[in-house]
């Protein structure tokens, strides 16, 4: 009984948070938060717990570690395809930036855990702000959009392990288990990070469309003129929404306090959008610069495998040495655009709303107080703005791809001629015996 009990809570989520149960598990194993779910006077609740905090010490320390052994005993899966100045280059930035970035995110989602509890409870409480106007949220299909967004990250995540390693292990060369933590390392963490990032905006991205959808349906309403028919003595009908996860109810208020209670909803997002903000913007700043940090160095390593054949390892094949390094970049490209793409679709979502709140005034003929709380919710979505960064280094929306592509073209430029600078002395050398006669003396 107890166990059916607990196999139907687990699959029927009561509230928001119990709908987060899957993203905030794996991430609370994965050392990245210290929340546990807890019942209390009939409501569930984030809790910091000791076991959780102890849990991300011991991560921290046990990557630390690893890191110090494979630079003490010089080895790296990088190292295994590829030995030259810059590839050592490389892996010394990769290190760096690793633990730097490792240390950072740790104890930033420690000391910043209050920020990620704040906007938990926002969107808590926007749901119950839907309520009172008769809006019930599916919290079943928010838990399964989360088992989805977990469940594609963790075979994103298995897959690059897996290629990884069999490449690595089908030429017999074998390298130590500090070397391989310190390659994984880094993905690993960005995947916990992203799944915890793509599934807070990924709500508020909903909760603003589902604003956009009832402002939609209020203005098809006013153009049909059916608003005369309302008063505050009688039912307004809140629109049908069928997806992402509202059903319909019929609450009696007003058209105008519905608009009241959506630009307290609005109001609610952008709190939990500016909590987001505050908690990953250090982690997003770690995520790009890691991504961009790979991506570049690998794009020369096959650059330089396809066109010089130079300094690489015997171990594998051309096509081994390119799937790899290929993959590796693909897999961290793939991950800042998923951060790009869910951010500016929350962004257009939120300025969307200005667009239907106009369009509704621009039809609204009859009803003066209905114009009022529109030009006030039009004034506060002047002054509540939604914008993602990296800690204020940059924005993440789609011109960030542009910006990275373009100075990924210009560190790859730099680093092609540094090689071409290397290996001069050493062809001008060559030069200098097939031209010069055999009876001359070289002076030094």
């Amino acid at each position: 009984m107890a166990v059916s009990t607990w196999f139907r809570n687990l699959i029927k989520p009561k509230n928001f948070i119990e709908a987060q149960r899957p993203v905030l598990a794996l991430t609370f194993i994965g050392g990245m938060t210290p929340f546990r779910l807890v019942k209390q006077n009939n409501q569930t609740i984030l809790q910091c717990s000791t076991f959780g905090y102890a849990n991300s010490f011991i991560h921290t320390t046990i990557f630390i570690l690893c890191y110090g052994i494979a630079i003490y005993k010089s080895e790296s899966v990088t190292g295994y395809f590829i030995r030259s100045d810059i590839s050592n280059l490389g892996d010394i930035l990769q290190a760096a930036t690793g633990i730097g970035a490792l240390v950072m995110t740790f104890f930033y989602s420690i000391f910043q855990r209050h920020r990620l509890i704040e906007a938990f409870y926002s969107l808590a409480l926007t749901d119950q702000h839907f309520n009172e106007i008769g809006i019930e949220i599916d919290y079943q299909k928010s838990l399964v959009r989360n088992y989805t967004i977990v469940l594609l990250q963790l075979l994103v995540l298995a897959t690059y392990t897996a290629t990884s390693s069999t490449i690595v292990l089908s030429s017999g060369y074998s390298l130590c288990l500090a070397a391989w933590i310190t390659f994984l390392l880094p993905f690993v963490m960005m995947s916990m990070i992203i799944i915890l990032y793509f599934s807070l905006v990924d709500q508020c991205k909903h909760r603003f469309n589902l604003l956009n959808k009832m402002l939609e349906q209020l203005r098809i309403k006013t153009v049909q003129k059916q608003l005369l028919r309302y008063s505050d003595k009688h039912i307004a009908e809140v629109p049908m929404f069928q997806k992402p996860f509202a059903v319909t109810m019929v609450f009696p208020v007003s058209v105008t306090e519905i608009v009241n209670h959506l630009a307290s909803i609005q109001s609610d997002l952008c709190d939990a959008c500016e909590s987001i903000e505050d908690h990953f913007t250090l982690q997003m700043l770690t995520v790009v610069a890691i991504s961009f940090l790979i991506s570049v160095f690998d794009l020369y390593y096959i650059s330089e495998k396809i066109f010089t054949d130079g300094a690489t390892s015997t171990h594998v094949n051309k096509f081994q040495f390119v799937a790899f390094f290929f993959y590796q970049g693909l897999v961290h490209v793939i991950a800042v655009m998923k951060i790009v793409y869910i951010a500016s679709m929350a962004i257009r979502e939120n300025k969307q709303i200005a667009v239907n709140v106009h369009k509704l005034i621009n039809v609204n003929n009859y009803d003066d107080e209905l114009t009022k709380q529109l030009t006030n919710l039009s004034l506060q979505m002047t002054h509540r703005k939604v914008a993602f960064t990296a800690y204020g280094f940059f924005k993440l929306d789609f011109t960030l791809l542009f910006t990275l592509v373009g100075a990924a073209t210009t560190y790859l430029v730099i680093l092609v001629q540094f090689s071409l600078n290397q290996s001069q002395p050493c062809n001008q050398s060559m030069i200098n015996y097939v031209t010069t006669p055999a009876n001359t003396t070289l002076s030094p």
